[in-house]
């Protein structure tokens, strides 16, 4: 017996953070959570959707599952979650530039210039 197969219905909340896009089968993810969550817990969710397989696979590999963020909560609706909020986000990349342009009195006068003009 595995330890999801004992663990049937037994949680009170799993936590996915960066997690669900490394899955080869998000189906599979969605369901093992279904399935150790007691009636009401909950399931949160952190992360996004890059997956990581699309081009790693042979003929002999398992094929990837990758789904959009409106196919993972259509499954996740069929394995029995309601959605009860939805967070968006701000995520980026930034890169610092070799030589920094203003200080931060220059930047905090600029803003407050901009916020004026609005």
């Amino acid at each position: 017996m595995s330890f999801w197969e004992s663990s049937s219905g037994s949680w009170d909340a799993v936590v996915t953070c960066f997690f669900l896009d490394t899955a080869h089968n998000i189906v599979e993810y969605i369901e093992i959570i279904s399935r150790i969550l007691k009636e009401g817990g909950v399931w949160i969710n952190l992360g996004p959707l890059l997956y990581h397989f699309a081009d790693m696979y042979g003929h002999e590999d398992e094929m990837s599952i990758e789904l959009s963020l409106e196919d993972v909560k259509t499954v996740a609706l069929h394995y029995g979650f309601e959605l009860e909020n939805h967070y968006y986000a701000a995520f980026w990349t930034m890169r610092k530039k070799k030589r920094v342009v203003a200080s931060k009195e220059e930047v905090l006068q600029q803003l407050d210039s901009e916020s004026k003009e609005d």
